[in-house]
């Protein structure tokens, strides 16, 4: 599911006309931050936010969620069988396939960046998930409301944390 909305808005981000206002380096966006000219909102699920990590001051705005609903206990005891029998867990693929997993649209993100951006009195925000092409969406939703936003190009993981800018998490 994670591979086809990645391909859903890698597609959809190179179909579409960028209209957001550009992307930032991790330097750029953090010394826009630094000079309280921009926000950075992480479009990341709660769960990346929280357990890989998140740059400095980030604000956790996700743009999407996933509802993750079990399939029966019987496959679920099936799956856990054979990895017992095989002696190896099976790959992290046929696990998915144990769910039917749902892509939630955060229905309140547009108002909550507006929020957050009126809170913090700035006029421009710049978003940033894991390598670029969710933000890049996000962003552009934003541009079309009118909203100053950037992207954080190459996202936290391959722009922000190899940048070394502060950090929390691992």
């Amino acid at each position: 599911m994670k591979k086809l909305l990645f391909i859903l808005l890698a597609c959809s981000a190179l179909s579409a006309e960028d209209i957001y206002e550009g992307d930032v380096n991790a330097a750029e966006a953090y010394e826009m931050q630094k000079k309280g000219s921009a926000i950075i909102v992480d479009v990341r699920t709660t769960l990346e936010y929280i357990y890989t990590g998140h740059g400095e001051g980030f604000i956790n705005i996700p743009a999407y969620e996933w509802t993750y609903i079990p399939k029966s206990i019987e496959d679920r005891v099936k799956s856990s069988e054979f990895e017992v029998k095989t002696d190896k867990a099976k790959s992290h693929v046929d696990t998915q396939k144990l769910y039917d997993a749902k892509e939630v649209f955060n229905k309140n993100f547009v108002s909550d960046v507006m929020k957050a951006m009126k809170l913090r009195n700035v006029d421009s925000v710049i978003l940033v998930c894991r390598s670029g092409p969710r933000s890049s969406a996000a962003a552009n939703l934003l541009a079309k409301e009118g909203i100053k936003a950037y992207n954080l190009e190459n996202g936290f993981m391959f722009g922000w944390k190899e940048a070394k800018l502060p950090y929390d998490g691992y």
